[in-house]
């Protein structure tokens, strides 16, 4: 681990995420459990839960300028936005949402349960799939990927260091999860329409993927933040979900499902990977 990671603090890292969204989402929060306030909370809360989604990247930029200063944040993002990875993390950065996403999907039918064919507005001519390409840009920029800066590019190798790979995914799935809560206290927002505790399941499984293609492709952050855009992309794609105010989102359980049993089967890849690592150090 490099001097500049081993002066990284997670937690710091994490307090820092909350009080740096959880204060401006309070107003929405005040009004979604029946506090009226005196002014439009409907375009505040539109400004401040996409600003607050930029939290993870600005905590972990206040404390590497307090850690390394100019020099420090330059170094942060020249190693973050570097292209240089090899093929298969593409692809699976690429491919793998999808098809989670379309086991989801179509398990959900298999049972019985109904969800939308997509989420994509039907209105317009041009096919989902098409729609897909600028919408996943969208998610890279402002809508999930740049997340990563901070969940995976601040806190995971310190915390991976201290209490290993499998563990530190975990608990950075959780708080990644809880960190959401508030979205499903806010009038209009369709969070609530699906279990908060299936939403943190999912999370915690989900990150042990992102630690597993984080280490796996050379630590590339890049690929991790592709990865966490195509996951929001394909969510609309390959709905299991109605995306309607006030309908229960049954499905959703099931989305949790699916990403449990690949959290799982990724750990043994995880582990996998550090015994081959151990047996090369012996061996040399």
């Amino acid at each position: 681990m490099t001097t500049q990671t081993q002066k990284r603090n997670p937690w710091k890292f994490f307090l820092l995420t909350f009080i740096y969204s959880w204060v401006i989402w309070i107003p929405s929060v005040l009004d979604g459990i029946g506090i009226k306030l005196p002014f439009s909370i409907t375009s505040y809360s539109l400004v401040v839960v996409v600003m607050g989604a930029f939290a993870p990247l600005i905590a972990a930029i206040t404390l590497i300028a307090r850690e390394g200063g100019w020099k420090g944040i330059k170094a942060f993002f020249a190693k973050a936005l570097d292209f240089r990875v090899k093929p298969i993390y593409w692809v699976i950065a690429l491919g793998f949402p999808v098809l989670i996403h379309a086991i989801a999907h179509y398990m959900a039918l298999a049972v019985g349960l109904d969800v939308a064919k997509t989420l994509f507005p039907a209105d317009i001519s041009v096919a989902p799939v098409v729609l897909a390409i600028p919408y996943l840009i969208l998610m890279l920029l402002i809508g999930g990927g740049q997340e990563e800066f901070g969940w995976r590019g601040y806190a995971q190798e310190p915390l991976q260091e201290k209490i290993g790979v499998i563990p530190a995914s975990l608990v950075i799935g959780v708080i990644w999860g809880i960190w959401h809560l508030p979205l499903w206290f806010m009038a209009g927002d369709l969070h609530s329409a699906y279990s908060f505790l299936a939403f943190v399941i999912m999370t915690t499984s989900i990150s042990i993927m992102y630690a597993w293609l984080y280490n796996s492709s050379g630590k590339k952050l890049i690929v991790v933040m592709f990865f966490h855009a195509m996951n929001n992309t394909a969510a609309p794609l390959l709905p299991f979900l109605h995306g309607i105010e006030g309908k229960p989102e049954s499905a959703y359980w099931i989305y949790a499902a699916v990403n449990v049993i690949f959290g799982i089967i990724f750990s043994f890849l995880i582990i996998k990977d550090k015994n081959r690592h151990k047996e090369k150090i012996i061996s040399n």
